[in-house]
């Protein structure tokens, strides 16, 4: 399942690399990169609490876990001022903790999550920008094959995107989901003009999640 999964995911980004390649007018911004596809390597750390309706009554639980899997990740300038960016994370273990009361199990949890964000930049002085955004975050989780549970959630950021050399690129944002705080830091190891190495983390209270990935710049 592992392998299926990575297979479909190289085979989305073979077909954003096509299209990258026919829609860019190779256009800088302020000396950072917004315009790439990337694939690789995710790791999540879930610790949650659920509520599940039972013939007794309302049963309180909670699901902590790390699993492993694939992702996805993309931005585009779609103006001077304005791009998008998205990321996919399917993931999976077979050791995760499922508390009830004073009882644990031990599970297997499929995690899946993508974002789909809104972004505006401006530039604060060269080689950094003020970034921006309002996102749509859906999460899936099965536990043992069981039934899929999602939920939606709506975070606004705002943060900076800076050149730390001339290879390197950081940004670094602040985050209100649900009225809690969070943060992401996704670091740009430019390889050459066509690639780079990516790295993505998130905090909030609930998830970590790490991502090492491969991008391919247009």
């Amino acid at each position: 399942m592992k392998f299926k999964n990575s297979f479909i995911a190289i085979s989305l980004l073979l077909h954003a690399m096509s299209w990258a390649q026919q829609s860019s007018d190779k256009s800088a911004t302020n000396g950072l990169t917004y315009d790439y596809v990337s694939v690789g390597y995710a790791n999540i750390l879930l610790n949650s609490t659920f509520k599940k309706q039972t013939l007794i009554g309302t049963l309180t639980g909670s699901l902590s876990g790390t699993m492993h899997g694939t992702s996805l990740e993309g931005s585009k300038l779609i103006a001077e001022n304005f791009y998008l960016f998205g990321n996919y994370f399917s993931t999976s273990t077979d050791s995760a903790d499922l508390k009830f009361s004073s009882s644990t199990l031990s599970a297997n949890v499929d995690y899946k999550q993508y974002q789909i964000s809104a972004g505006y930049r401006r530039a604060l002085k060269p080689g950094t920008d003020v970034i921006a955004s309002v996102s749509v975050v859906n999460s899936s989780s099965r536990v043992n094959s069981g039934d899929s549970t999602e939920s939606n959630v709506y975070p606004v950021s705002v943060g900076l995107k800076t050149k730390l050399m001339d290879s390197i690129e950081a940004s670094a944002s602040g985050i209100i989901v649900s009225g809690d705080l969070a943060s992401v830091v996704n670091l740009h190891y430019k390889i050459n003009d066509q690639y780079a190495i990516g790295g993505y983390f998130r905090h909030d209270p609930k998830i970590n999640i790490y991502s090492l990935n491969v991008r391919y710049l247009f």
